[in-house]
């Protein structure tokens, strides 16, 4: 297993780094992700390698159960960053339960056609992003014409996509997420090409030609965006990340919102979020001991998990196998989302 190299964080004299963030937070937040719903056409760019894309799809094949715990996690931290909850406040699809059930789980099959499918014209991978492009253009501009300051720009499409890759880059020891070089390039290349699907624009774009290079940026945005945001909650960013787990609870009974607003902040480093014994101590007292024997409980399995079992290949085999698995019962037979929101809500399909 090959790992990059974490030990320089940002370094001070990194040029593309210190240009790309200048460029993230002093133009990008005033630039909307498309200007008109009807004037653009998806593509792909000229860069784009099929072979490592594939690889990419390979790398979140073989961690399945990783990588969707980062994505997870990855959301709540978008959730931190107000101009982002903003937008999801004022499109009132994800504020409750039912409605947070209905609008992630789409989220979950979008993105699972990403990973999984061809990346060609036609191809569900192809339209799923078409109509996820289209429904962020429509709601940056409905929310725009009633709140002018409103809007999805390129900056907080980048720190979404940021949500959907960050943690896998920063902290791959503590998701228990296994690669080698090509595969984990190949990630990055998966990624950078959805996010100029999606409208990111090459000079917003957090992924690069060099896996290397893209961590550097993630670290940056890291450091002086996401983690001061996570180590402010509000009473929006906890009624939205509320309404995500327990709305997500019918998908995976193993979600809690201790648990996974701890692991959030402990991927970021925020102060307090440390666990194991032999890990530095940067606050008096760690956060965890003030959880109940449930939260503990349930965060303890969820470190073992990450931490150590998926370190093991039939452990992270079964566990892979685990949330396959589920997926498809939930997509057959969701018997916990009819019990908690009726037949009606239970089943939720991709729509073009």
């Amino acid at each position: 297993m090959a790992h990059i190299d974490q030990s320089n964080r940002v370094p001070k004299n990194d040029t593309d780094v210190s240009i790309y963030m200048k460029s993230l937070l002093n133009d990008a937040g005033t630039i909307p992700i498309d200007e008109d719903v009807d004037s653009y056409e998806i593509s792909l760019p000229p860069w784009y390698d099929e072979e490592k894309f594939k690889r990419g799809q390979q790398f979140f094949n073989r961690n399945f159960a990783a990588t969707m715990a980062a994505a997870l996690c990855g959301l709540v931290s978008v959730f931190a960053i107000p101009s982002i909850l903003e937008v999801l406040i004022f499109t009132n699809r994800s504020s409750t339960p039912v409605t947070a059930y209905k609008r992630y789980v789409l989220t979950i099959l979008h993105t699972l056609n990403w990973y999984r499918e061809a990346m060609k014209p036609g191809s569900n991978c192809w339209k799923s992003l078409e109509y996820v492009r289209r429904i962020h253009a429509v709601s940056s501009k409905q929310a725009n014409t009633k709140h002018p300051k409103m809007l999805i720009s390129q900056k907080d499409m980048a720190i979404t996509q940021f949500g959907f890759i960050g943690y896998v880059m920063i902290g791959p020891r503590k998701l228990g997420i296994q690669y080698d070089e090509k595969e984990l390039e190949g990630f990055v290349h998966l990624w950078r090409t959805i996010g100029h699907m999606l409208g990111i624009q090459e000079r917003f774009n957090l992924c690069t030609d060099s896996a290397s290079k893209t961590l550097r940026r993630m670290e940056a945005l890291n450091e002086q965006i996401v983690r001061p945001a996570l180590q402010v909650s509000s009473a929006d960013f906890e009624q939205m990340t509320r309404a995500l787990v327990d709305g997500l609870w019918c998908y995976n009974f193993l979600m809690e919102y201790n648990t996974f607003v701890f692991l959030t902040r402990r991927l970021s480093n925020v102060p307090g979020h440390y666990y194991w014994d032999d890990e530095q101590r940067d606050t008096p007292k760690a956060l965890y001991e003030e959880f109940s024997w449930y939260s503990r409980a349930m965060l303890n399995f969820t470190l073992v998990l990450h931490e150590i079992f998926l370190n093991y290949t039939v452990l992270r085999w079964f566990f892979n196998w685990y949330g396959k698995i589920n997926i498809i019962v939930n997509w057959y037979f969701p018997w916990l989302a009819m019990l908690s929101y009726g037949i009606k809500n239970a089943y939720v399909r991709l729509v073009y």
